[in-house]
């Protein structure tokens, strides 16, 4: 098991991290010794951390036999590699890359993959050749002998090539998926995503709706291919069927260009008839907050167009004070949309997300139902 640190650079604007990077890497299995902060007016342009700060950090390091190191911050791939000649053997990563790390060892489909290479792909593309040698960034040599046995436009060449195929093959996998939603819809079954911040619950919702075991509280993005399932209810003795999909949860400042290499698995959200849009209402108010506002500009970005549901989510923890201002603090952010006070884990009133679910698809599918003789 590596052993990391996590660093945290704070200056008066920024958002603490911490806590959320700590839970990413441990989730996959590095063994967090420390986690050093420092506090600035702005950030150092160089190292992040100030000179004095990370001399202190070399010498933590070194004494304790550190592996990685994990920055709680988005880095440029500069401050990466003059981190890295200052502390040697020790590899370092960004916000970006250990979410990529969780990625690959979350991925099971071949979509994931491929969204995943391409995503690391595109992220490290500009970082030259003196940071594609520093070891565990693309985690393999580039090349017949490596990146310094060749020049750098050919790595340049090789990339491009790379990334245009894995485009094509994922446009292929988005086509085919388009067909497959056409063909679901001409058959009479509307669509329901479940949308959300990673971690908010619906996994568990889903499992407790289809009756299945997907994997649940492994950590951030536990699911990162969409997953279809046909789900059956009945209102008002009338039969009435829909496919539930769940979706990789959403993360705060994501870089662009990994939303964009999950395009094919965030095409699923797009394109539903319905959006149930989970929130963890067992956060604290500021946490909440904060994560609203990450949804609702992803939503905005993929230029969503479905109906919502809001399902401010585990109210079995919550504290009802804090609830209350959740509520209306959704109702601020998401103008005109329902909301529903849930827990996927208990059931809670999910029966009542069912019925005004039904209830609003039967606008659009009137006659795709079945009385119940």
């Amino acid at each position: 098991m590596n052993k990391a640190v996590i660093v945290e650079c704070k200056t008066p604007k920024s958002t603490n991290r911490m806590s959320e990077v700590r839970i990413m890497a441990e989730s996959i299995g590095y063994n967090v010794k420390n986690c050093i902060t420092q506090q600035r007016k702005t950030i150092h342009g160089s190292y992040c951390v100030g000179p004095g700060k990370l001399r202190e950090i070399k010498k933590y390091v070194s004494d304790e036999d550190i592996d990685v190191l994990i920055f709680t911050r988005n880095l440029k791939g500069s401050q990466i590699f003059k981190i890295q000649e200052k502390l040697e053997d020790v590899n370092v990563i960004d916000r970006n890359l250990l979410i990529l790390e969780v990625f690959e060892k979350r991925a099971m489909a071949k979509e994931a993959k491929l969204q995943i290479e391409l995503a690391r792909l595109n992220y490290t593309f500009s970082w030259g050749r003196e940071l594609i040698r520093l070891k565990g960034i693309t985690h393999e040599q580039v090349g017949w002998g490596g990146p310094g046995d060749y020049p750098y436009s050919e790595y340049q060449k090789a990339a491009r090539k790379r990334i245009s195929k894995i485009k094509d093959n994922l446009k292929k996998m988005r086509l085919k998926k388009r067909t497959q939603r056409i063909r679901r819809q001409e058959l009479g079954y509307p669509i329901v995503a479940l949308a959300g911040y990673t971690q908010s619950g619906k996994t568990t919702f889903f499992n407790r709706l289809v009756s299945e075991s997907k994997e649940v509280g492994l950590g951030p993005f536990t699911t990162l291919s969409s997953c279809s399932r046909l789900v059956r209810r009945q209102l008002n003795r009338v039969n009435f069927e829909f496919i539930l999909v769940d979706s990789i949860g959403f993360i705060e400042d994501m870089h662009p260009m990994i939303i964009d290499a999950f395009e094919v698995t965030l095409d699923e959200i797009c394109n539903a008839d319905l959006l149930l849009l989970f929130v963890d209402a067992s956060e604290e108010y500021r946490i909440v907050s904060r994560k609203l506002y990450t949804m609702n500009k992803i939503l905005r970005r993929i230029e969503i167009d479905s109906k919502i549901i809001v399902c401010a989510n585990k109210i079995d923890i919550s504290n009802e004070r804090t609830l209350k201002r959740i509520e209306k603090l959704i109702k601020k952010i998401f103008v005109n949309v329902l909301i529903f006070k849930i827990s996927s884990l208990t059931g809670m009133n999910i029966n009542k997300v069912m019925e005004k679910t039904i209830l609003m698809l039967d606008d659009e599918f009137k006659n795709r139902i079945s009385v119940v003789v």
